[in-house]
């Protein structure tokens, strides 16, 4: 069962920018849009790449490896229709961004 797991607070996030959290021993990629948050895992199915260090561009997160494009709202890959990666629940409450891993 998912648990709820603080990641950080809302004004840490740089928009459209991606940071990397480790959280419950997993690496999260951790994403402001707007007024919306967005987490997904860490790697890049393509080559590893670690998508927190990545960016947002036209709605998309542009992994930095090799620039393979995911949608934001729900992970489906752009490059190559048959990769994903997983987006975690989250939201923002009180300043503070929370996860359920």
């Amino acid at each position: 069962m998912a648990q709820r797991q603080q990641l950080c607070r809302w004004d840490e996030l740089e928009e459209g920018r991606g940071r990397r959290i480790v959280v419950a021993g997993l690496g999260l990629a951790v994403f402001r849009v707007g007024q919306e948050v967005a987490v997904m895992i860490d790697r890049c199915p393509h080559a590893g790449g670690s998508l927190g260090q990545g960016w947002v561009e036209g709605g998309d997160l542009v992994c930095p490896l090799h620039r393979w494009r995911f949608r934001i709202r729900d992970g489906r890959c752009l490059t190559d229709p048959g990769a994903a990666v997983h987006r975690f629940q989250c939201e923002v409450d009180d300043g503070v961004v929370w996860v359920w891993v």
